[in-house]
């Protein structure tokens, strides 16, 4: 399983909503969530979220705050994956030259996210499904990363001989500081991650 979140930037304790939905998942996930095939672990994760939904909206109004955060989450069995999804992180799924976006923003008509988790109605969380090749990579991130990044720089990058974490993670930053040197000044978050090739390789 692999999760990112990213709280909404002009609402209190943003970064406390998203760290604590991640903390949730992962504790559901290594205590039992693991042991289920992807079907009940969808159904899992749409319920935990739809609690952990609840449980922000409430300490919220207890607290005279509103503290809401995006989340996107890609299960892995094999090689078949899920993606679930709310409000605007995307998953891209990246092989060799091309790149699909596999989400959509939950965004009106004037650009305003719509859907989150701990911040106004509940809406089950969105999604899809496909089966991975060997060279096929998955690209989750914050909108502070993908705004104003042309998929042309997504496919330079991706066609490169990407073959262990460490190489990802300098492919990664090489992105980060060069956002930074732009003025983006949101949350940057990013996974990068595929099924292995051979079995010594770890993305």
């Amino acid at each position: 399983m692999a999760v990112l979140c990213d709280g909404i930037g002009g609402l209190e304790k943003g970064e406390e909503a998203s760290s604590y939905v991640v903390r949730q998942l992962a504790n559901w996930f290594l205590s039992e969530g693991y042991k289920l095939n992807l079907k009940k672990q969808k159904r899992m994760i749409q319920q935990l979220c739809f609690q952990i939904h609840q449980e922000l909206l409430d300490y919220g109004n207890e607290n005279k705050i509103h503290l809401g955060t995006t989340v996107a989450i890609v299960l892995m069995e094999g090689r078949k994956i899920i993606w679930l999804y709310t409000g605007d992180c995307r998953i891209y799924w990246l092989r060799n030259r091309k790149v699909k976006q596999l989400t959509e923003e939950h965004h009106d008509k004037n650009g305003n996210l719509i859907r989150a988790i701990g911040v106004g109605q509940w809406y089950l969380l969105s999604g899809g499904h496909k089966k991975l090749g060997k060279r096929d990579r998955i690209l989750m991130c914050s909108d502070g990363f993908y705004r104003n990044l042309e998929l042309k720089e997504l496919r330079i990058w991706n066609e490169r001989a990407i073959k262990n974490s460490e190489q990802a993670d300098r492919m990664l930053k090489q992105i980060f500081q060069k956002k930074i040197s732009a003025g983006e000044r949101d949350n940057i978050s990013a996974l990068y991650w595929g099924y292995p090739e051979k079995q010594e390789e770890v993305l």
